[in-house]
């Protein structure tokens, strides 16, 4: 089911300056439809990119006037706030739990990344028969994977943004705005698969005759290797003098995340959300793809009307 046969009465949520969450959003046409329902925000084990998703739902929601509990027994929607759900096996173990603990519940995933083939989810979805009520993607490139994806007919799916984009205008990046520093480069790089390139892809055929404890000491030097070309390389690019500071700011809590991010000079970084928190904070960007082009896909169909990054190819 597509959202165009839902209510497009919604208040006036998006601002000039970042015209995104509009009444012509599928995900915020769902919310607004069922705003008098009780939704319960499942949490879900992330790092502090999806807190600032998690914060970016609980302004929208506030705003079109949901209905929340924190009572999920007394919920009628069990709400995924979104972020990269399909792409990791303990997001989709929240999953399962949610269903198993509260059947019966409409259950709704918003914005996040699509991916099949890294977890089961879609099967998982297929195999016990799970009511989904509502699927969006946060990037085009996932819509259109969803879109193949082989749900149940009365699900509806649509195309919005990354929730945590809806704080750029709010309070809590306002302030952080206005305390911004310049003191060091930020070189903020992943260490895990979604870094660069599966090993496959360099080792070819050749890694599926390998025993997997080998395997995944190939594909764990692998992303060391790969991390430490991207670090090379935002030395090479940086446009300042001041000194760089190597950390991978998203595995720590969120105002640690903050604090850092806001008194950059310049971030470099292949994380989607230090990327999007640099972009509302103003701050210069370079950004190193993934084999996934999940900083791509939506810097081209959520940022690039209103901050500039510059992606670095050769990594």
């Amino acid at each position: 089911m597509s959202v165009d046969s839902l209510p497009t009465c919604c208040p006036a949520i998006s601002s000039p300056s970042i015209p995104l969450f509009g009444c012509d959003d599928p995900y915020v046409q769902f919310l607004q439809s069922n705003r008098q329902r009780a939704f319960y925000m499942k949490p879900w084990n992330g790092n502090s990119g999806d807190v600032l998703i998690w914060l970016g739902t609980e302004q929208l929601l506030e705003d079109l006037h949901v209905n929340r509990t924190l009572d999920p027994h007394a919920a009628q929607i069990i709400l995924i706030p979104g972020g990269n759900q399909t792409m990791w096996q303990e997001n989709i173990e929240v999953w399962k739990d949610a269903w198993s603990r509260w059947p019966g519940k409409d259950f709704v995933v918003g914005p996040t990344t699509i991916w099949l083939g890294l977890t089961r989810w879609d099967r998982e979805i297929q195999r016990r028969h799970i009511r989904v009520t509502a699927l969006f993607a946060r990037d085009p490139a996932s819509y259109a994977i969803l879109q193949t994806c082989r749900l149940n007919g009365n699900t509806i799916i649509g195309l919005s943004h990354d929730p945590a984009l809806y704080l750029r205008d709010s309070d809590l990046i306002g302030r952080h705005r206005e305390a911004a520093t310049d003191e060091f480069v930020l070189a903020a790089f992943r260490g895990d698969f979604e870094g660069g390139k599966q090993p496959p892809s360099r080792w070819g055929s050749w890694l599926r005759l390998i025993p997997s404890r080998l395997q995944k000491r190939i594909e764990s030097c692998d992303r060391t290797a790969r991390r430490q070309h991207k670090i090379a390389r935002a030395r090479q690019c940086t446009r300042s003098t001041k000194p760089l500071r190597v950390c991978d700011v998203s595995t720590f809590p969120l105002p640690y995340f903050l604090e850092t991010v806001r008194s950059a000079e310049e971030v470099h970084t292949d994380r989607l959300h230090v990327m999007l928190l640099a972009a509302m904070l103003g701050k210069p960007i370079f950004a190193y793809g993934t084999h996934f082009r999940k900083l791509e896909s939506i810097y081209e169909h959520s940022v690039k009307n209103w901050a500039h990054v510059e992606f670095i190819e050769d990594v």
